[in-house]
């Protein structure tokens, strides 16, 4: 019997894949060990940006310094973008299609000693490659992929290069596949995708909003969380359905932004300006009482002036994020931001990110601090520094002590204080 481990780099759709990845693998008789002494190390790696290309090199290279006699098998968006230099450094080669192959190509490996490189060209693929998590191994909360590619092109990103076209995923697995988790006790599912809000626009008569009625009606599921989802992908049919079932819902939105000024959106190509976006938020605010807006953002685009950055600024303060993932940006090849004038100092854009991050957490414990006193659900994940750690419907993450077992339990907790970030409770009783 081997055994394998799966290290995991990147996007809840990465994570997603992993989890898939271990059932197959344990299906077929491998044993799943997160440890160093093992057989096999599979590397699920991310592109995202420059330092997530160096990241997966490194981990790579770390995996065959820990493991010298392991087979290590390097996936994902890096190696779908750089498989020759992947190559160099791995056993095995796949890119974000034909993952289950590692099977057969680490039988292979082990009888012929011969290293594979079976990347291929990501456009060609049409088909949903379908994976399946039965069981959780890594994760209280189920991830649910639905959908596979994205055709937004922003120019800054390389993800649709690696991902290639929209593929929807069957209706009917994803309902089975919820059915499965919700039966062994997992109580809380995040469909996601690479570009979630698109899903079914391959398909007939489907889209997301029917996706989740579909979900909602014959599925016991006791809440549905949707993963990060594009402004123009948010239509009145999908807030009218998450409204029917609101009770079920998770009350957050991620919804990706970017930029703060139509200029910086403009060169970014994305396909929406600031009044979109605002009235968008202004729309989910009047419909769903203390829910979470959370928000990714680039700090220091190409060409952005000071004035642009001020408009950010204002823009964020508007909008009153819960949370934002910001980052610098990030020069890609092969992207048309790549040839653009006016990339900035990295001196500037480090300046610029740390400003939007302290403003980012200022807007956080103002929105965290409305609900000290209050009670709240807390779906426990795990026990970290002798606390019990959970998320809220509207993503707030909770420390609480107990001497009883919580683990994936629903409990309500009274909000008590907020120290160093961190947002503390005390228990009420499980529901």
């Amino acid at each position: 019997m081997l055994k394998f481990n799966v290290l995991t780099l990147g996007c809840k759709v990465n994570s997603y894949e992993s989890e898939a990845l271990i059932n197959y693998l344990i299906k077929k008789g491998w044993e799943f060990s997160s440890t160093d002494n093992v057989d096999v190390v599979i590397i699920n790696t991310c592109t995202v940006t420059s330092m997530s290309d160096q990241k997966s090199r490194q981990v790579i290279r770390n995996a065959r310094k820990k493991n010298p006699n392991a087979i290590i098998c390097a996936m994902g968006c890096y190696t779908q973008l750089h498989s020759e230099e992947a190559s160099s450094i791995a056993d095995i080669v796949i890119g974000t299609s034909n993952r289950l192959q590692v099977y057969e190509l680490v039988n292979d490996f082990i009888y012929n000693k011969e290293k594979k490189n079976i990347v291929e060209d990501i456009f060609l693929v049409k088909c949903f490659e379908e994976l399946k998590v039965d069981d959780l191994k890594t994760h209280t909360r189920g991830f649910v992929k639905i959908q596979e590619g994205c055709e937004n092109y922003c120019s800054y990103c390389a993800i649709p290069y690696s991902r290639g076209k929209i593929r929807s995923r069957n209706p009917l697995f994803v309902i089975d596949e919820i059915n499965s988790l919700v039966e062994k006790g997992t109580k809380e599912i995040i469909i996601s995708g690479i570009n979630t809000g698109a899903y079914g626009r391959d398909l007939t008569d489907m889209n997301l909003a029917k996706l989740v009625s579909l979900i909602m009606e014959n599925t016991n599921l006791y809440r549905l969380r949707i993963s990060s989802i594009e402004l123009m992908e948010i239509t009145d049919e999908l807030l009218n359905t998450l409204k029917k079932y609101e009770s079920r819902i998770a009350k957050h939105f991620h919804i990706p932004a970017q930029a703060g000024c139509d200029s910086v959106l403009e060169r970014m190509n994305r396909k929406y300006r600031v009044k979109d976006y605002i009235e968008k938020v202004d729309k989910i605010r009047s419909m769903f009482d203390d829910v979470s807006i959370t928000s990714d953002f680039l700090s220091g685009f190409v060409g952005e002036t000071k004035e642009e950055f001020e408009e950010a600024k204002k823009f964020i303060k508007r909008v009153a994020y819960s949370d934002m993932h910001i980052f610098p940006y990030s020069r890609r090849k092969g992207t048309k931001a790549d040839l653009m004038e006016g990339h900035l100092d990295p001196k500037v854009q480090k300046e610029r990110t740390t400003e939007l991050l302290a403003l980012s957490n200022e807007l956080k414990e103002e929105y965290e601090r409305k609900f000290i006193g209050k009670t709240l659900e807390v779906l426990v994940e795990n026990v970290k520094n002798g606390f019990y750690r959970g998320y809220t419907s509207n993503y707030l993450d909770v420390y609480f002590k107990s001497d009883k077992n919580y683990i994936n339990k629903l409990v309500d907790v009274t909000l008590t204080s907020i120290e160093n970030g961190k947002i503390y409770a005390k228990e009420v009783g499980e529901k």
